[in-house]
């Protein structure tokens, strides 16, 4: 901690400084959520069947994909591929 950093602290949490971000515009908030619902409602019902782990790795995955530019049903079937045998049919998606 520098001189400044400790003269402004007193020892209580609560009033340490908190690194300062750009405040995103609502509009690009709201269409980023809307946007990647499709993947965490996946990775949630995945979640039940596989365990969180897998569950959160598909999700991550497809979002990933989805934020390179893929939609949500290539993403899908793409992450899906990677754990089934070459020529395995991918599940019905939810």
């Amino acid at each position: 901690m520098n001189n400044q950093e400790q003269s402004n602290y007193n020892g209580d949490y609560r009033f340490h400084q908190q690194p300062s971000y750009p405040q995103l515009p609502t509009n690009l908030q709201q269409q980023t959520l809307t946007i990647i619902n499709p993947a965490v409602s996946h990775g949630l019902r995945e979640a039940q069947h596989l365990g969180f782990q897998h569950a959160l790795t598909e999700a991550v995955a497809i979002g990933y994909l989805m934020g390179r530019g893929y939609g949500y049903h290539t993403a899908w079937r793409m992450v899906e591929s990677w754990w089934r045998p070459h020529g395995t049919p991918l599940p019905t998606p939810y």
